[in-house]
């Protein structure tokens, strides 16, 4: 698709077939649950990190739920442009005015998840560093990173899982009664 104009995109994304397996509601939030599994799975392996460093099995493991990640995200992401019909990936010139609102309220509720989800992350480090007589807390080197490209890859997806959450079933047509 990468040699279409955006017209072109734009009208393949109007056109999009809608009985495609995520064209229900339920499918699609299916679709985003496996989506924030996906950058779960980050955030998980920056804990295993954060308990388990410096050692080969935190090494592995971070490895393995990485690679997981990366291949779950790269099919619920190409799947979630499908299903929310390109609005969070097409350029806000080719999107009408209904759209661009739904993505700048999209838009506005990741800002506030990320929000929540930083402090969160900020208390619960602030507890799990939290030591009596210590002045000195040892944190492996790696974690901060993991906890960053979490964050980050969190930050990206949140949008389209919100949209697919969010999205109604289309119309019913008036032949399928028949």
């Amino acid at each position: 698709m990468s040699g279409l104009t955006p017209e072109q995109m734009e009208r393949h994304y109007r056109t999009w077939p809608p009985r495609s397996w995520y064209a229900t509601r339920r499918s699609r939030r299916v679709l985003a649950g496996v989506g924030g599994a996906s950058a779960a799975l980050g955030w998980i392996s920056a804990v295993v990190c954060w308990y388990l460093a410096p050692s080969s099995l935190a090494m592995w493991t971070t490895f393995a739920l990485w690679g997981a990640a990366l291949v779950i995200y790269a099919v619920v992401y190409s799947a979630l442009v499908g299903a929310t019909r390109g609005v969070i990936g097409l350029a806000e010139r080719h999107l009408d005015e209904r759209q661009a609102l739904e993505r700048l309220r999209l838009q506005a509720d990741s800002r506030r998840g990320t929000t929540i989800m930083l402090g969160a992350v900020l208390a619960l480090v602030a507890i799990a560093v939290r030591d009596g007589d210590r002045s000195v807390v040892e944190v492996p080197t790696t974690a901060p990173f993991l906890l960053v490209y979490a964050a980050i890859a969190t930050h990206l997806i949140l949008p389209s899982l919100l949209a697919a959450w969010r999205m109604p079933d289309p119309p019913r047509d008036d032949d399928e009664d028949d």
